[in-house]
């Protein structure tokens, strides 16, 4: 029962900072990761919201309404309801 009772053992202050510094060093990739997987993210979404725009602009010019055209369809549906 004396044994679970001793203080764990300690690190010498050396030792300490060695782990210290590969933690550090360690937490800093992962930020480094983190933020380009972020930037990354943010390009796509972009991309897609552009995609995205001009297959609706392509897909109302081949349907032959204009963004006014399409806006007042909206308006003359909506006023109907």
């Amino acid at each position: 029962m004396a044994r679970l009772l001793q203080d764990p053992s300690k690190l010498h202050p050396s030792e300490w900072y060695t782990a210290n510094q590969m933690q550090r060093a360690s937490t800093e990739s992962q930020k480094s990761r983190s933020e380009c997987m972020t930037a990354e993210s943010w390009r796509l979404v972009d991309e897609i919201e552009k995609t995205t725009q001009k297959t609706q602009s392509d897909v109302n010019k081949k349907l032959g309404r204009g963004e006014l055209g399409l806006t007042w369809c909206m308006m003359k549906w909506n006023s109907s309801c």
